[in-house]
């Protein structure tokens, strides 16, 4: 999906399209030689629907598993990385915080539990993906779409503050470069992660070009 908003152009690529290690170079080919642009990217694959699972498992049965989700991604990233890279580590911090979460009793409703857990997928994603272009020489820069999507607190169907949302934008995307940044999610004024509904990526894409 590519949307135009003046002089920045906005891609965004499904999980689909992310899916293995040759997902992520194809990625790459597509937007070399690019810039002025913000790249949205999705978790990778089936990932949201593993943190689902995660998250059902966690707050109805009091226990969750991460192998699966962590053997994905390392598989991926294994394949696209020299294992002394720093991705690893970032890779094993985000898994941490999943771990944190599901460590202790659900203190709130679902809705928000799961906002915080599967949100990480695009993370995961984003990371890995701008990481690997930096490797291969684009000039990349990571951003986290809390700091640019501001909602309400209607978890796991967030409602954009528009006024808020395109001033965040306006301000953070204002270099001649590329831009990698999450789909699906969004932060509330107490700082707290929210989604925007399934499939919510689009939406983001939309958002950012809109602002």
């Amino acid at each position: 999906i590519t949307k135009n908003c003046n002089k920045m152009k906005v891609y965004k690529f499904g999980g689909a399209s992310v899916k293995d290690a040759n997902g992520v170079r194809n990625l790459a080919k597509v937007i070399k030689n690019q810039s002025n642009l913000v790249v949205v990217v999705s978790a990778m694959g089936k990932t949201t629907n593993v943190l689902e699972k995660i998250t059902e498992d966690y707050f109805f049965k009091g226990n969750a598993n991460l192998q699966e989700l962590k053997d994905f991604h390392y598989t991926i990233s294994k394949d696209l990385f020299e294992n002394n890279h720093p991705i690893f580590d970032e890779i094993n911090n985000l898994f941490v915080e999943i771990e944190w979460a599901i460590e202790d009793s659900p203190t709130s409703t679902y809705s928000f539990e799961y906002d915080q857990i599967v949100s990480v997928g695009e993370l995961l994603s984003t990371k890995i993906v701008s990481a690997f272009l930096n490797q291969e020489g684009l000039n990349v820069k990571w951003k986290d779409a809390r700091d640019l999507i501001r909602t309400d607190n209607c978890y796991r169907n967030a409602r954009v503050d528009w006024d808020i949302t395109q001033d965040l934008i306006t301000k953070n995307l204002t270099d001649d470069c590329i831009y990698l940044t999450q789909g699906f999610i969004g932060c509330t004024s107490e700082n707290f992660t929210t989604t925007l509904g399934r499939e919510g990526s689009d939406f983001s894409a939309a958002i950012i070009a809109y602002a």
